[in-house]
């Protein structure tokens, strides 16, 4: 089978599955098996694949006809411009969440020292990010999921970064301390939205993603206690459904905390700034 012939059955094979963007999945994991980019597919596009690449293509299509998200098949998923490691440990980070690193970013300057937490941190694309494009920060990540953490320490090695990291429920590992920053994408999809996710989602950690029937509780646990950890000019960066704004900040104002609320590059409600 050669290389063309191969991209076209894959395209075929997930296509019946309904998986979306077919071709684009199908160049990708056929890019991972004969570790070339994308475009040396089609400038290579007569080459003959052996049949122990044909073995590992058809399995890894196997793999996505099933619904497994291309991320976790590939073990990668780029976020503000670094590549992270990624499996069914942990969630899979999404373009929204670089709305909150990109207002971290925008607000702290490239030398200051700063301490940062990030809760509920899985695979560390927060924490790192801090890390990397913040020298100056000196960075915890904690997580309930022992497991979520061991990638998150693998991905530090390989970007070279360093990060303290803690496992505990929510705040408990860090309780007597106050921090200038703290990062936080809690789970916060609903139970009724869950049960109507794509067949994908199903394979992400689902601690990971439902907060609750209304999907607020980790907002709640947060408004309640936030203030006690954060230092006197200390501020609070939120991910949210874009749904969630107004409910959110009402649970920061009633402790206090002033809040801001900043949009993503689809104009939706997803991040909320707290002081």
């Amino acid at each position: 089978m050669r290389i063309m012939e191969a991209l076209r059955w894959g395209e075929a094979q997930l296509e019946t599955e309904g998986v979306e963007d077919p071709r684009f999945n199908a160049d990708l994991m056929l890019s991972a098996v004969l570790a070339l980019a994308r475009d040396r597919l089609y400038l290579e596009r007569e080459r003959v694949l052996g049949p122990e690449e044909e073995r590992r293509f058809s399995a890894l299509l196997s793999r996505r006809r099933a619904r497994e998200p291309l991320q976790y098949i590939l073990g990668s998923q780029d976020f503000m411009g670094l590549n992270f490691y990624v499996d069914r440990r942990v969630l899979i980070p999404r373009p929204e969440t670089e709305c909150l690193a990109v207002q971290f970013l925008a607000a702290v300057p490239t030398a200051e020292t700063v301490k940062v937490l990030d809760l509920c941190t899985g695979s560390g694309v927060l924490a790192l990010t801090a890390a990397v494009y913040r020298p100056g920060a000196r960075v915890t990540g904690t997580d309930l999921s022992e497991d979520a953490l061991a990638v998150a320490r693998l991905n530090a090695r390989r970007l070279r970064a360093s990060a303290d990291w803690r496992q505990g429920d929510f705040l408990d590992p860090v309780r007597g301390e106050r921090w200038d920053w703290i990062l936080c994408n809690p789970p916060y999809v609903t139970c009724r939205e869950y049960e109507a996710t794509a067949p994908e989602i199903r394979f992400e950690p689902k601690q990971a993603l439902v907060g609750g029937e209304d999907g607020l509780d980790f907002y709640r646990r947060l408004a309640s206690e936030v203030r006690a950890f954060l230092n006197p000019a200390g501020r609070l960066l939120l991910e949210i459904g874009w749904r969630q704004a107004t409910a959110v900040c009402d649970l920061l104002n009633q402790q206090g905390l002033k809040t801001e609320v900043y949009r993503d590059l689809a104009r939706k409600d997803r991040v909320i700034l707290a002081r």
